[in-house]
């Protein structure tokens, strides 16, 4: 991992934590059973990867589960959080 994709880590972490997205059970995929994903949301069935792979095989192992899938990229995290933020938010209202 790259520092840019550790500080992408934290600041998504930080979203769910401060910005009305706590309410939503996101959390690190490892606790929310789904190891697969970067963060997730069982309440909404919904796991994020940061910075996948062209490709990526989570991808399609997470779909084969039963999750929705949302990707991001950690620069997009990093220049533009608010607009992530309101995704995120507008993608929780949405499966909620």
């Amino acid at each position: 991992m790259t520092d840019n994709h550790t500080l992408a880590r934290r600041m998504l972490a930080d979203m769910f934590l401060y910005y009305r997205l706590a309410p939503h059970g996101f959390a690190a995929g490892r606790d929310v059973a789904c190891v697969a994903a970067d963060f997730a949301s069982h309440d909404l069935g919904l796991a994020i990867l940061l910075d996948p792979v062209p490709d990526d095989p989570r991808a399609e192992q997470l779909i084969g589960l039963g999750w929705r899938v949302l990707s991001l990229s950690g620069a997009q995290v990093r220049q533009d959080p608010d607009s992530v933020r309101q995704t995120l938010l507008d993608t929780a209202q949405a499966l909620s």
